[in-house]
């Protein structure tokens, strides 16, 4: 039965079942982990799918399905169960047009606050929502406050350890990271060579991995890889609420075809999805998986 700390969910919701935590879920298996760590520590999660983000997955546990544009409905299924916090979990394929959302009367009246953040980066959006939360009374907690386990730790997680070479690209990466961080652009950056060779930017990890692969094929980076590593670290003054920074099998995947040969997470502020699979894939792959502290890399981290 759900409840106890250290439980399974079963996919059966018992008598007396009493959600005490949102999770608002966007699409891949960051929701589900976070309700499963929610169970085995004695938490009733409900999870609260966004409408064409959030896997068909997430109906093994009890919740509901919203559109956006749907705040009045949201915000009232949380204060009929007696729900006080949320967590935001999973990614969002495409951003909304405010002026496309089906808003109900609850989305009217935050309208005007709603498009002062709609209007800036990932960052900004998700500090907006987070104080729209708790406006109307609900603590928003952070992924790894209710499922710690999906940290990456320090040191060497797979693989060898990085080598002065394999730093220094290390050290390079985590530097341009911070710095279109700091622009509320992207969380990512490969570094091969000494340089840094590609950014984030609003098309995500995959496409960025995808380029260095186009890179390669064109000629404007060595068809063998030598010490290129993907590094990923949260933005500076981020809220560590909401969108920690994060890899799983399909990252590594991508990794491994764009020529890398390892990838660099910023330890303690960057999850790891479905980490056995990870960790195997990047064993498979010859990839080394470090997390990596600010303290380590001198004065270019």
């Amino acid at each position: 039965m759900a409840g106890a700390a250290g439980e399974h969910w079963t996919g059966r919701v018992p008598a007396g079942y009493q959600p005490d935590l949102a999770i608002i879920c966007g699409y891949g298996s960051l929701p589900l982990e976070i309700a499963q760590g929610a169970v085995e520590a004695g938490r009733h999660p409900y999870m609260i799918g966004i409408e064409g983000e959030a896997e068909k997955r997430i109906r093994a546990f009890p919740g509901e399905i919203i559109s956006w544009g749907q705040l009045g409905r949201l915000f009232r299924l949380l204060r009929d169960r007696g729900i006080k916090e949320a967590v935001f979990a999973g990614g969002i394929h495409r951003r909304p047009e405010v002026s496309a959302l089906k808003l109900d009367w609850g989305g009217v009246k935050a309208l005007p606050q709603v498009l002062i953040f709609m209007l800036g980066g990932d960052n900004t959006v998700l500090s907006g929502t987070i104080k729209l939360f708790e406006k109307h009374g609900i603590s928003v907690v952070g992924a790894h406050q209710i499922a710690p386990q999906l940290l990456a730790a320090a040191g060497t997680m797979v693989g060898r350890k990085p080598g002065a070479k394999d730093f220094l690209n290390i050290r390079r990466a985590f530097s341009a990271c911070k710095a279109v961080g700091h622009l509320d652009i992207g969380q990512a950056a490969i570094a091969e060579g000494g340089r840094v060779v590609a950014v984030e930017a609003a098309e995500g990890t995959d496409e960025m991995l995808a380029r260095v692969v186009r890179m390669r094929k064109v000629g404007r980076m060595p068809e063998e890889g030598k010490n290129g590593v993907l590094v990923k670290t949260m933005k500076p003054g981020q809220d560590d609420r909401a969108d920690l920074p994060a890899i799983g099998p399909r990252t590594v995947a991508a990794a491994a075809k764009a020529g890398l040969k390892g990838i660099a997470l910023e330890a303690g502020h960057s999850i790891i999805l479905e980490r056995e699979k990870t960790l195997e894939a990047a064993r498979s792959a010859g990839l080394y998986l470090y997390g990596v502290e600010a303290g380590e890399l001198g004065d270019d981290g």
